[in-house]
C-alpha cells in the first residue's frame, strides 16, 4: 500500500512544477521521459494494458493506487477523473517509498 502522505507530497509538487502528463493515451506516449507512472485501480483494459506495456518496455516504474480515477482526480485538484499521471521530476527517495 502507498503512503498517503508520500503520495499527496509528490502529487502537489508535480503539478507545482507541471512536470506531469495526464491520461492514459498522453501517458503512454510520454512514458519515455516519465520517471514514474502512477495509475488508478480502474484503469480499463486495454489502456491499462498498454500502460503496463510501456511502463515495462521503458523500465519506468508503475505505482496502481487502490483508488478509483475519481479519487485520483480529486488527489490532483482537479474536477475530473484521471485515469493515470506520468511525474517526469522525483526525487529518488520519494520514488522508493511509492514503490515500497
Amino acid at each position: 500500500m502507498v503512503d498517503q502522505q508520500v503520495l499527496g507530497r509528490v502529487l502537489k509538487e508535480a503539478m507545482k512544477t507541471g512536470k506531469y502528463t495526464l491520461g492514459t493515451r498522453e501517458v503512454i506516449s510520454e512514458v519515455k521521459s516519465s520517471k514514474v507512472v502512477i495509475a488508478a485501480g480502474s484503469l480499463p483494459g486495454k489502456a491499462g494494458r498498454q500502460v503496463r506495456e510501456e511502463a515495462e518496455k521503458n523500465k519506468v516504474p508503475l505505482v496502481i493506487l487502490d483508488r478509483n480515477s475519481a479519487q485520483l482526480g480529486r488527489l490532483l485538484g482537479r474536477p475530473y477523473r484521471v485515469s493515470a499521471v506520468a511525474i517526469r521530476s522525483i526525487s529518488d527517495s520519494d520514488l522508493r517509498q511509492l514503490q515500497a
